[in-house]
């Protein structure tokens, strides 16, 4: 029944034709989007969900910070802050540490589902390398016929200021995929895939006018100037996937390899490694004060091509 808890641990929400399935247990992940009986987003192995691992779902939050902090470290308020390494031999933090943790269910109804988590430092050492900041999040599932909002919520629960940022990973299938999405500055990256330089798009990456994604070079970069939207169009599928997301996630994070049939669109807040670089301009990364929020919601609209 939509909105009650399955057999897996998963909430099923639905509307219309549209279907999703939402497993708190998981980090909040996305575990199916379907338009009938059509995936449209990457398939969740069933292990995935037996193993709590959210990186192999369709879909998962980054909070509260997106994608990589260097060597699992920064500065921030005069102190020296070490994270514990939370993606295997990767010398960086990647994506918070929300993907990695239980979500509450706070209300789920027939179409939609809001999830919460309070992450507390002061519980046990390991909660305070996860993060040192205490922070209060949601994430809002919202259902209808013509799509999917996921709206994001991030409320600093500490004593002092804090560094917050967020963003969704979502992966979707390559087969036939193509893609449009318009931005006017990328960020080149090192061998480390941390940033070095802001260029011009380059020509294999620019995806102003929609093409096949097996054409797009390889890519994990982050492109700025991003104008919040993107089309994946799936022709045999006949299946048009539209992202909206609100001007809070001003960047846009393209993940493509060549060993891979998936690839990702991960709108986000702010650039790679945003809290070792807050005196780049435009990065995007905020700072909130004790009890101060951020919030935005990106907009999955789905539309059958004839």
């Amino acid at each position: 029944m939509a909105g009650a808890t399955a057999a897996d641990g998963t909430l099923a929400l639905a509307a219309g034709d549209l279907s999703l399935r939402v497993a708190p247990a998981v980090g909040g992940a996305i575990a199916a989007f379907a338009a009938g009986d059509v995936p449209l987003l990457r398939q969740t192995p069933s292990h995935a969900l037996a193993e709590r691992r959210a990186g192999l779902c369709g879909s998962y939050v980054m909070i509260p910070y997106s994608n990589r902090i260097a060597d699992a470290a920064f500065e921030f308020g005069g102190a020296r802050h070490r994270l514990a390494r939370n993606f295997g031999e990767n010398p960086h933090c990647l994506h918070g540490n929300g993907w990695q943790r239980a979500w509450r269910v706070v209300s789920a109804t027939r179409s939609e589902a809001v999830l919460g988590l309070d992450h507390d430092p002061a519980e046990s050492a390991a909660r305070a390398t996860e993060w040192p900041f205490a922070y209060r999040a949601e994430q809002r599932f919202s259902l209808t016929p013509e799509g999917l909002a996921v709206t994001l919520r991030l409320e600093n629960r500490d004593d002092r200021p804090a560094p917050a940022g967020f963003g969704l990973h979502p992966y979707f299938d390559r087969a036939g995929a193509h893609l449009r999405f318009e931005a006017d500055r990328v960020w080149q990256s090192d061998a480390r895939v941390l940033p070095t330089v802001r260029t011009k798009v380059p020509a294999g990456w620019d995806c102003r006018t929609m093409r096949p994604v097996d054409g797009v070079g390889a890519v994990d970069h982050c492109f700025e100037k991003w104008d919040g939207t993107a089309e994946i169009a799936y022709p045999d599928r006949r299946i048009l996937i539209r992202i909206e997301a609100d001007p809070v996630f001003g960047k846009v994070v393209v993940f493509r390899a060549d060993e891979r049939d998936f690839f990702a669109v991960e709108p986000v807040s702010h650039m790679v490694d945003a809290v070792n670089r807050m005196a780049t301009d435009d990065h995007g990364l905020r700072v909130l004060a004790p009890g101060e929020r951020m919030e935005g919601t990106v907009r999955f609209g789905i539309e059958r091509v004839s």
